[in-house]
């Protein structure tokens, strides 16, 4: 039986079938968790850095007159 965590979301999955932990073991967004609790690897990865995207306004845009 292994536990496996999810490292975007935070949930575990449980699987009992040796193939299904297999399996597992090459997926990059999974981490075993150990009996403890603790995960049994803390594997390196970076935050990719973005700048925020700018709110775009809701509704329809104002109407501009021809007339000045």
């Amino acid at each position: 039986m292994a536990i496996f965590q999810c490292l975007l979301s935070g949930q575990t999955v449980e699987f009992t079938l040796q193939h299904d932990i297999d399996s597992m073991k090459g997926h990059n967004g999974y981490v075993r968790i150990d009996e403890s609790g603790e995960p049994a690897e803390e594997p390196g990865r970076e935050l990719p850095m973005t700048a925020p995207e700018p709110l775009k306004r809701v509704g329809r845009p104002r109407k501009i007159s021809d007339t000045i």
